[in-house]
């Protein structure tokens, strides 16, 4: 229902196209080519499905149906920018009339092979500073779209409330934009707050055990940071590390939480491809993307994982208990 709510209200407030709705979905139906649409998976999660799927229902929920007036072009990159090249090449060939792209690094590269063909993308955290769009309200370009940002204050606070440890280590892709970008900011909030963050860049998956265990006797706890690499394989190292040694670690995922982190306030990523399928309907009804808002999800998801509380030993605030939106394990 939530979600339903979401999307009926992004595209009232969008573009004041609903008025118009009855008759556009009528002029769909009457189509007799197929629109085009390519979906570049960067990997295929269950979070990043969960993502297409919004998409795609949203797609449908407003007369975009697969197989009557739509044909999709669905590729996984599974992590790698060469393959996501290769994909968004292919789309280019297809001639598509869309593009959904996922992350900032899938992002980055449809942007810079295409200005013609509108690009509408999700769980990208900083679009801005990425320079994927001028800003939220117009992207003074071919995309428009929905970021997975969770402000710092909100990661920062409720490590703080559950924990009260001023030594956290910040795990990432060395490099990678949106963890530097992520880690930055952080790393200001937490001075702020008398809290030392101590940064752990890996370039692969191979080396994230060695820095991890190099690093505990400066950490009380781990933050996951929302890039590439450690949300393609690195949190489920970190994660068997932490219970291992009783080292608490906090995700900007749910499937992290899911697998074993112990909490995280996180962004929904159905729910952020649901919205970013209301972007796609305005476009595919004549609207232009730099006209159209990219958002982000604005209430608090905060996710829990009981069996990583007992293992861990620790006793949950109550007033984090009454805020908490989803239980694991």
């Amino acid at each position: 229902m939530k979600l339903k709510i979401a999307l009926i209200f992004g595209f009232t407030l969008l573009l004041g196209l609903n008025d118009n709705l009855t008759t556009a979905q009528t002029e769909i139906g009457n189509q007799n080519e197929l629109i085009k649409i390519g979906i570049a998976k960067w990997i295929d999660s269950k979070s990043f499905q969960e993502n297409t799927e919004g998409f795609k229902e949203t797609l449908e929920e407003y007369g975009f149906k697969e197989g009557l007036n739509v044909k999709y072009f669905e590729k996984t990159a599974n992590g790698e920018k060469t393959k996501y090249r290769e994909i968004i090449q292919e789309f280019i060939d297809n001639d598509v009339n869309l593009i959904y792209s996922q992350t900032t690094t899938g992002t980055l590269i449809a942007k810079e092979m295409t200005q013609e063909i509108p690009i509408v993308f999700s769980v990208v955290s900083y679009p801005v500073k990425a320079n994927i769009i001028e800003s939220y309200e117009s992207s003074g370009n071919n995309l428009v779209g929905t970021s997975n940002f969770v402000s710092v204050e909100k990661q920062i606070g409720l490590i703080f409330d559950i924990t009260k440890t001023r030594q956290i280590g910040f795990l990432h892709r060395q490099g990678e934009i949106n963890s530097e970008i992520q880690f930055d900011q952080m790393r200001k909030y937490s001075q702020s707050k008398g809290i030392n963050l101590l940064k752990i860049s890996v370039t692969n998956l191979d080396e994230i055990e060695t820095k991890i265990k190099q690093s505990l006797n400066e950490i009380d706890v781990l933050y996951n940071a929302c890039d590439s690499l450690i949300q393609n394989g690195g949190e489920e190292i970190s994660i068997k590390i932490g219970l291992e040694t009783k080292t608490p670690v906090f995700s900007c995922n749910k499937e992290g939480i899911e697998s074993g982190a112990l909490a995280g306030n996180v962004t929904d990523f159905k729910l952020l491809g649901g919205l970013s399928g209301i972007k796609a309907v305005i476009i595919l009804h004549g609207g232009n993307p730099s006209d159209i808002r990219s958002e982000f999800q604005r209430d608090d998801h905060i996710l829990l994982n009981n069996e990583s509380i007992k293992i861990l030993e620790i006793t949950i605030p109550k007033h984090v208990e009454n805020i908490i939106f989803q239980r694991f394990g």
